[in-house]
């Protein structure tokens, strides 16, 4: 009989002690430890982990004029205006209540997002937000972006941020030839920036009449230069590394386009094309920046769209502009300016423009003629600069010109000069003319 009793007491005990260790699972249970508030949650499960990081969007690094930490983050989110140009054209905000549709914070997290909005985000190597993240944030602006009240489905938190995203080449163009800089690797957490020698098989001479560009994400740029070389390898690696930069830098290349962006597509005003001799050689220089722990790898495709000679087709030119001489003094803005004129009338189609990370805006203005003064291009975000083009072209005259006036904030406590790493800076004015 006592002998029944302590069994008895044993197995309430027993039973206690699994409903109450039944009960501390629900309590820590995932699905409520996200009841908080959509936005907090939103600023936890995202925006801590993947956006407010060093080198990105924090209070000290401002990637795109943007800090997203807990003590900002909202009020420099909901109805401000983006820095990218053409998402300011289209008239978004980064968060606009009620509208995923010109919200840009939300646009930017698409993997078809279009090439002048930039880079998708969070930018992540070969990894793209997952379809429940950016359904969560859809629903959470769609109800009016508040700052404490749960409007949002916590639930969809609960999968993974980054789904792994393959990358496809470019389909060869139907008329025309590709380029294809193969495969290499960046270490975790540093930079490599290469050359790759390559040459056209063609006898004839080409006319190129568009450029489609495709590369792996961590980009910092993609340069494709003519270049002919007798003694280089087609497809050997160089290194751009101290020691070769006066090496790499001293050879002719011309400039031919350039991408920031992992998706660049631009086509030549009508009759206008890019003329390659036969056998053309080119450089492909390529830049990343590894930020992960993990090893990055790096790849470009070029498409260049031919069309038949014609005696209507104009020939374009290439404008490179690169202002090395310059010096950002610490912990301060500074305003570079340059101005440049032709000795030669000619006609601009296109401007764009390239700075790093410390590049808050870049403007050009007219220089000479009845529109002395005129704001004729502006970026406000340093990785996704615009390319603009002009219909009919900016003409110009014998002696007159453009003026750049690029501004620049460094917030460390060094001087900061043009150089060839993220941490350097560049002020570089790009373009076509006839």
């Amino acid at each position: 009989m006592v002998l029944c009793r302590n069994q008895h007491l044993l197995l309430l005990l027993a039973f206690s002690v699994l409903l109450f260790s039944s009960c501390s699972k629900q309590v820590s249970n995932p699905e409520d430890e996200l009841d908080r508030g959509s936005y907090v949650l939103l600023q936890e499960k995202v925006f801590n982990l993947h956006c407010a990081t060093s080198g990105c969007h924090n209070t000290v690094s401002r990637s795109g004029g943007l800090a997203l930490e807990a003590s900002v983050s909202y009020d420099n989110l909901v109805n401000i205006l983006p820095n990218n140009t053409a998402a300011r054209d289209a008239g978004f905000r980064l968060i606009r209540p009620s509208r995923p549709d010109s919200s840009f914070l939300y646009l930017k997290t698409s993997q078809t997002l279009e090439h002048d909005f930039g880079e998708r985000m969070p930018l992540s190597a070969s990894s793209q937000m997952s379809a429940s993240t950016r359904e969560f944030i859809r629903q959470w602006i769609a109800a009016g972006a508040p700052k404490s009240d749960d409007v949002a489905d916590a639930n969809l938190l609960l999968q993974p941020v980054l789904d792994a995203v393959e990358f496809t080449p470019l389909a060869p163009p139907a008329q025309g030839v590709q380029l294809h800089l193969s495969p290499f690797t960046i270490s975790g957490g540093a930079e490599r920036e290469i050359f790759v020698y390559d040459k056209l098989t063609s006898t004839d001479t080409l006319y190129v009449r568009g450029i489609d560009i495709k590369m792996r994400e961590g980009s910092h740029h993609f340069i494709l230069y003519q270049f002919q070389s007798a003694t280089l390898q087609v497809g050997a690696v160089r290194d751009l590394t101290i020691g070769t930069v006066l090496q790499e830098m001293s050879r002719d290349r011309v400039f031919m386009i350039g991408a920031q962006t992992p998706l660049l597509s631009y086509d030549l005003p009508e009759n206008i094309v890019l003329r390659l001799s036969p056998s053309q050689g080119f450089d492909l220089n390529s830049h990343y920046v590894n930020k992960g722990a993990g090893a990055l790898l790096g790849e470009v495709y070029v498409n260049l769209h031919t069309i038949p000679k014609s005696d209507s087709i104009r020939f374009a030119t290439a404008l490179f502009d690169n202002f090395p001489d310059f010096v950002l003094a610490p912990v301060q803005p500074t305003i570079v300016e340059r101005s440049v004129t032709f000795d030669s009338p000619r006609s601009v189609f296109m401007f764009s423009s390239h700075t790093h990370k410390r590049g808050k805006s870049f403007k050009i203005y007219l220089v000479g003629g009845p529109e002395n003064g005129k704001l004729v291009y502006e970026n406000y975000s340093w990785d996704h600069p615009p390319t603009k083009t002009f219909s009919p072209p900016l003409k110009f005259e014998s002696g007159w010109g453009y003026r750049i006036v690029a501004e620049y904030v460094n917030e460390t406590s060094r001087f900061i000069r043009f150089g060839f790493t993220s941490e350097d800076e560049m002020c570089i004015a790009l373009g076509y003319y006839y």
